[in-house]
């Protein structure tokens, strides 16, 4: 009896001791979600995706490198640029630069003992998309507002981040007319990570966006999954690699499958 009761004295205590590691670090970046912690940050990445449905194959290919400066302690300003090759069944491939961009965002973290909070959120505003035909899901004619607003909270080597975030098309006048049809959605997501090493963080993100006009904009609807590990070097920046899958029926415009590689180089994250 001796025994089981030293046994699990140790146990608990090795427990204890691994899950309150890393409290210095400060909260890791998803790879899929937007984050609503602040960085001083340039990442770049490398996506895929495809749907198949109909008789009719999507293919999507993306470049982008995404910068983000932290000027304050809880404020940082964001921008990226990209570039995407589209083809479709029986269509002309088409490659396009992304839409230009700006947000601003703010994030403060709250320590709690071993465990700490963080409460953020952020406006980002998307040019027009230039030199693009106009498809389903969005019209290169008007602009994008982006809000968000988000949660996380941290202990040890565990790490949850939330966000929720709400779209809307708008034009130079900034409202909508007779002639004007807005798509607008609000979308969730969540993004728990575990560390398994001082430099290996696995992920489990999930997002849920909702068009707010359930019929005319239901091809804006979708529910993936992205399983994910990030890898951190000491002076070569941290690389990761997540997948894509489709929660939802194809005929809820679910996905197939997804592939995204990201390169981070991190200046601060104190």
């Amino acid at each position: 009896m001796k025994q089981i009761y030293l046994f699990l004295i140790l146990f608990f205590s090795f427990v204890s001791s691994v899950f309150s590691q890393f409290n210095n670090k400060g909260f890791a970046h998803p790879l899929q979600i937007e984050p609503v912690a602040v960085y001083s940050k340039v990442r770049g990445n490398l996506s895929y995706w495809d749907k198949d449905y109909n008789q009719v194959k999507e293919i999507n290919k993306n470049v982008s490198v995404e910068g983000e400066y932290k000027f304050s302690d809880s404020f940082s300003v964001i921008s990226s640029v990209g570039r995407t090759e589209y083809s479709q069944t029986d269509t002309t491939k088409e490659v396009t630069w992304d839409r230009y961009n700006v947000g601003l965002k703010y994030g403060k973290i709250f320590d709690a003992g071993n465990s700490q909070f963080l409460i953020g959120g952020g406006l980002r505003i998307y040019d027009k998309k230039r030199n693009s035909l106009f498809r389903e899901h969005e019209n290169p004619e008007y602009y994008l507002i982006r809000p968000n607003f988000g949660l996380g909270y941290k202990y040890g080597i565990f790490q949850i981040m939330t966000e929720l975030r709400f779209q809307t098309e708008t034009n130079k006048h900034g409202r909508e007319s007779k002639l004007d049809e807005f798509k607008r959605y609000y979308q969730v997501g969540i993004a728990p990570s575990f560390g398994i090493a001082d430099s290996v963080r696995i992920f489990t993100e999930l997002e849920y966006r909702e068009p707010i006009d359930k019929t005319a904009d239901k091809n804006l609807r979708y529910f993936n999954f992205f399983p994910g590990i990030s890898m951190n070097t000491e002076s070569m920046g941290t690389f990761s690699f997540s997948l894509m899958f489709g929660v939802l029926p194809k005929a809820d415009n679910a996905m197939d499958r997804g592939i995204r590689f990201s390169y981070f180089y991190f200046f601060d994250t104190n």
